[in-house]
């Protein structure tokens, strides 16, 4: 992954990363001021494991709603 002479290559921009793709392969995923630098292989796992913490998060606020909503019932 010599990024000497590296082009990158936008895959995708959402409201707070950025992740960009190096002509050498390696993958650039910018969030704020940090860029992480990675293996394309390693970039689906990645994704895979934020997806997971990002649903945990979601069902646990939506239980945690359920549990107080019925506390007032």
């Amino acid at each position: 992954m010599d990024n000497s002479s590296c082009i990158r290559r936008t895959l995708a921009v959402g409201e707070f990363a950025v992740v960009e793709q190096c002509t050498c392969g390696a993958v650039h995923v910018t969030i704020g001021a940090v860029t992480m630098r990675m293996s394309q292989h390693t970039l689906v796992p990645l994704a895979t494991t934020i997806n997971e913490a990002a649903r945990t998060l979601t069902l646990d606020r939506a239980l945690q709603h359920r549990t107080s909503d019925e506390a007032l019932s």
